[in-house]
């Protein structure tokens, strides 16, 4: 079944920090490379791909890396019926195209697309194998889709000017991923995608959900401070932010970190993925949640995604891990040494340095100064 789809997401949260990169992968797609969105699981590669074929008006041909996948699944083809259906994965507003085709041959997904000029997402392509893969090289460069040898059909077919290709990956140490090949990464104009910020974050949560944004900064604040002193690098937990919003937002619990039910959510979600001692793990989440139980108020309101306000309200990023830690230590205890801020919060002096630094950017220094 060849997946061809047109996309309109509508409900694409469009933040400053996500517009920066897809205006970057824009340019590049539109200046006629190709390119390949690299990053953790669940930081929206997918979904910006999606966003990115859509904007450049042409169908798309969807593909999925697959560890049993074979050169022949992408170019070879096949005698008999086909339909082309349209398969709503990842956003809700697909327009569902079918189309019945007879003729005795039916084209592969990477063979459609070098042949239409259409929009090919190759989705985790990093599961095929290298081997799989190095069909694209000729494809992205001498613009040749070279087919496997029958006296019945041309050995290769030229690429269509508008062919784009947008590859997405997930790092290399995680499972069931194989390493890419040099040539191929050569051809293609890679991105690092970073975990959302806290603002891209509560506003994914906000449209994907429906809980109001002060709910929705209030778990992505605490899942944020797990994460951080949980040391959990792949992804920055937005995954569990939108679990933990949805169940909220439907079985009308509080979203209150002093709130029985609302603890149990959080536990069950983040304490699995802590890969500590449950104990452990246990412990650093009542912290989480003791803590932002406790904070006044004016510190979890919402200031226009502003470091600082007319108000003077702070909103911290959260860029770094122990943001916060060193924030409300330094409201606490203004002017401490850095052997105090890493004896009392149990940090190294490089986590200090980039927590500060990353203060500093955002004017929070400057207003703990002028405080």
């Amino acid at each position: 079944m060849t997946t061809v789809l047109n996309a309109s997401p509508q409900r694409f949260v469009n933040t400053p920090a996500v517009q920066r990169i897809a205006q970057r992968a824009l340019r590049y797609l539109q200046s006629g490379f190709s390119v390949h969105l690299r990053g953790a699981a669940g930081v929206g590669k997918t979904t910006l791909a999606m966003h990115l074929a859509n904007l450049l008006n042409q169908p798309i041909v969807l593909l999925f890396g697959d560890d049993e996948f074979k050169t022949s699944d992408l170019i070879g083809r096949q005698l008999g019926y086909t339909r082309k259906k349209v398969v709503d994965n990842f956003i809700h507003s697909v327009v569902k195209v079918e189309d019945e085709l007879r003729q005795h041959w039916v084209d592969a997904r990477l063979t459609l697309a070098c042949k239409e000029g259409f929009t090919l997402v190759y989705d985790e392509f990093n599961r095929s194998h290298p081997e799989v893969n190095n069909v694209l090289l000729s494809v992205l460069e001498e613009k040749l889709l070279v087919l496997p040898s029958n006296q019945h059909r041309p050995e290769y077919i030229r690429v269509h000017p508008q062919f784009r290709a947008i590859l997405t990956s997930n790092p290399q140490e995680y499972c069931g991923v194989h390493a890419t090949q040099d040539a191929l990464m050569d051809r293609v104009i890679t991105i690092d995608i970073p975990v959302p910020d806290e603002a891209t974050q509560r506003e994914i949560v906000v449209h994907k959900t429906g809980v109001d944004p002060q709910q929705a900064q209030i778990i992505v604040r605490l899942v944020q401070m797990f994460w951080s002193r949980a040391d959990l690098k792949k992804s920055g937990g937005l995954r569990c932010c939108l679990m933990i919003a949805k169940i909220c937002h439907e079985h009308q619990i509080s979203i209150d970190p002093g709130d029985p039910d609302f603890q149990d959510v959080c536990a069950d979600i983040l304490l699995s993925r802590a890969h500590q001692p449950l104990v452990q793990a246990t412990r650093l989440l009542t912290e989480v949640c003791q803590e932002l139980y406790h904070t006044p108020k004016i510190e979890t309101q919402l200031a226009e995604d502003l470091p600082l306000d007319t108000h003077n309200q702070v909103v911290l990023e959260q860029r770094v891990p122990y943001e916060y830690e060193v924030y409300h230590y330094l409201c606490q205890y203004p002017g401490k040494r850095f052997s105090d801020l890493a004896a009392e919060l149990g940090i190294d002096r490089s986590q200090i340095v980039a927590a500060l630094k990353s203060l500093r950017e955002q004017g929070v220094l400057l207003q703990l100064a002028a405080g």
